[in-house]
C-alpha cells in the first residue's frame, strides 16, 4: 500500500489516489451545489495547496458517466425518432456535474440555411451526393434525476436559510439570507433546463457578433450555436467547436513560447469578461477552467493598409505569383465559452455601484463611491447610525486607497487581486449593514474564478489598460 507511483510529475501513492477516488465520488454524491463549490476551490492556486487544486480539478469536466441507455432514452422523449430525422450519436466528449457530452453529426437538407458558424468552420459542414448536408454537432445531455437533485439541494439550503433568518440577530437579518437563496435558486434551476442555456447562448452571440457574420469570424471569442429544432430542457444540440482543447493545458506550459501563448490568451479572456459585466450587463456565471476552450487555427495574414495601397502600385517587379504572395498565414488563438446555463444580470443600482466602484480604482475616489452605495441600497440601516455613513465611506475609500497605490508595482493581476477588493465591499457592507443584491455577490464569485484563471495565465497583465476602456463604456474585446 505504501507503493509510490509518479503521477503527472508529481509522486503519489496508491493509498492517496484510493481516497481522493473516494473524496471526489463523495462531493459528486452530495449534489450540483457541493461540486459547484469545489470546482471555484479548484481555480483559486493563490490560496490552497496546487495539490489540492489538482485533485479538484478533476470535477471541471470529469463528473460521473452515465449510460447510453440513458442518453437514448432522453433523446427519445424529447426529439422522437431521432436517429432517422438525421442525428447520429457518437464517442462521449466530455462529462461534467450537470450533464454528459457527445460528439454527433447532423443530417440536413442542403436547403436548409446554415448558421453562420458553419462559415467559420469547414469541418463542420459538408456536402454528400444523396442531396443533404452533413455537419458535426455537440450533443449535450442532462444526467439522470439532475433536475431532483436540484430541487433535492436548494430545498436543505432554503430551510436553513429560513430557520437563521428566524435567530433574533440583526446581523443575520441584514444577510437576508431567504432572498439570497432564492437567487441562488433561480441560477441553478436555470442550469437545470437546457432551453435556457440555449437562450443564454443566443444572447451572448448577439452581445458580442451584433449577428454580423463578419464580426463573428473577426472576434477572438467563440460561443457554440445551438441548432433551431433540436432543443428541449434535459438535451442540447449545438455546432462542435473544431481544434479546441481545454484552457487548463496550456497553464502548465513555462517555455518561452507557451508563456508568450498563455499572455495572448489571457488578453481576450479577461476583455471578454470585462465586456460581460460593464457593457452587457450579461455575465457568464460559470467560468471555471472546465467551461473553458482554446481554438487555434490558421488564418490568411491580412496585409496592412500600406501593404495593399503598395499592391496597387505598378511594379516592374512580377517575378512573384499572385498566389504565392497570398499565401502567408498566422496562428489565431480563440477563447470558446461553453456551458452558459448560469448568466447573472445587475439590478441597475448595483450596476452602478460596480462601475463606481471600479471608476474608485481607477481615480482614487472610494468616499464618494462609499456614499453613493449607501444612497442606492434598497435596504439599509446605516444611515440611521450617527457617524455610520462616514465610516463605511472611509472604510470604501481606505480599501481603494490601499489598491490603488499598487500602481506602484504596475496594478498587474498578480500585483492587484480584485476578487478579494470586491470581497473586502462585501464585508464592509455586512458589517455596516448596506444591503447588496445577491446578484451581486454571484458575479464577486465568478470574478474571484476569472481571476483566478486570469492569474495562472499571465499575472503580469496591466489591469488598468484592460479595465479603464470598459469601465468608461468605450472597451473592445
Amino acid at each position: 500500500l505504501s507503493s509510490q507511483l509518479f503521477v503527472g510529475g508529481r509522486r503519489t501513492t496508491i493509498v492517496s489516489d484510493l481516497a481522493w477516488g473516494y473524496t471526489i465520488r463523495a462531493i459528486q454524491l452530495l449534489g450540483p451545489v457541493s461540486v459547484k463549490f469545489f470546482q471555484w476551490a479548484a481555480t483559486r492556486r493563490d490560496i490552497f495547496p496546487p495539490n489540492l487544486c489538482d485533485r479538484l480539478s478533476v470535477l471541471h469536466d470529469r463528473g460521473y458517466p452515465h449510460s447510453f441507455s440513458w442518453t437514448q432514452k432522453t433523446l427519445t422523449e424529447a426529439f422522437g425518432d431521432y436517429q432517422n430525422k438525421g442525428l447520429v450519436i457518437e464517442d462521449v466528449i466530455g462529462c461534467g456535474s450537470a450533464a454528459q457530452v457527445y460528439r454527433g453529426t447532423l443530417r440536413t437538407l442542403k436547403t436548409t440555411e446554415t448558421n453562420s458558424d458553419d462559415t467559420n468552420n469547414t469541418n463542420n459542414n459538408r456536402n454528400n451526393d444523396d442531396g443533404a448536408s452533413y455537419r458535426q454537432v455537440a450533443v449535450k445531455v442532462l444526467h439522470p434525476n439532475f433536475q431532483e437533485s436540484v430541487q433535492r439541494d436548494l430545498l436543505f439550503i432554503e430551510i436553513m436559510a429560513d430557520f437563521l433568518n428566524s435567530l433574533p440577530s440583526e446581523h443575520l437579518k441584514m444577510l437576508n439570507l431567504p432572498r439570497a437563496v432564492e437567487e441562488f435558486s433561480v441560477v441553478l434551476r436555470d442550469q437545470s433546463d437546457l432551453t435556457i442555456e440555449a437562450k443564454n447562448l443566443r444572447q451572448f452571440r448577439t452581445n458580442f457578433y451584433k449577428d454580423s457574420e463578419r464580426n463573428e469570424e473577426q472576434s477572438h471569442i467563440v460561443f457554440p450555436q445551438p441548432v433551431d429544432g433540436w432543443v428541449s430542457s434535459k438535451v442540447i444540440v449545438e455546432d462542435y467547436v473544431h481544434n479546441a482543447t481545454p484552457i487548463a493545458k496550456f497553464l502548465y506550459d513555462s517555455s518561452e513560447e507557451g508563456m508568450k501563448t498563455r499572455k495572448e490568451l489571457a488578453g481576450p479572456l479577461l476583455r471578454a469578461f470585462l465586456k460581460m459585466v460593464f457593457m452587457d450587463n450579461f455575465i457568464h456565471g460559470d467560468l471555471h477552467p472546465g467551461n473553458v476552450l482554446v481554438k487555434t487555427v490558421q488564418v490568411p495574414v491580412t496585409p496592412s493598409l500600406w501593404q495593399s495601397l503598395f499592391s496597387l502600385a505598378p511594379s516592374s517587379d512580377s517575378s512573384t505569383p499572385e498566389s504565392e504572395q497570398s499565401d502567408e498565414t498566422t496562428t489565431k488563438h480563440s477563447i470558446v465559452f461553453l456551458d452558459a446555463g448560469i448568466a447573472i444580470s445587475l439590478s441597475p443600482n448595483d450596476q452602478k455601484n460596480l462601475i463606481d466602484l471600479f471608476r474608485a480604482v481607477i481615480f482614487n475616489d472610494g468616499n464618494r463611491a462609499g456614499r453613493l452605495m449607501v444612497e442606492r441600497a434598497k435596504h439599509e440601516r446605516c444611515s440611521q447610525v450617527e457617524g455610520c455613513v462616514d465610516a463605511f465611506s472611509e472604510g470604501i475609500a481606505d480599501i481603494v486607497s490601499d489598491f490603488h497605490d499598487r500602481r506602484k508595482e504596475g496594478l498587474t493581476l498578480g500585483a492587484v487581486r480584485i476578487g478579494v477588493l470586491l470581497s473586502r465591499v462585501l464585508d464592509l457592507c455586512r458589517i455596516h449593514g448596506v444591503e447588496i443584491d445577491p446578484a451581486m455577490a454571484s458575479v464577486v464569485i465568478s470574478t474571484l474564478v476569472l481571476e483566478g484563471l486570469g492569474r495562472s495565465l499571465s499575472p503580469d497583465l496591466d489591469l488598468l489598460h484592460f479595465a479603464k476602456p470598459f469601465v468608461l463604456g468605450r472597451g473592445k474585446v
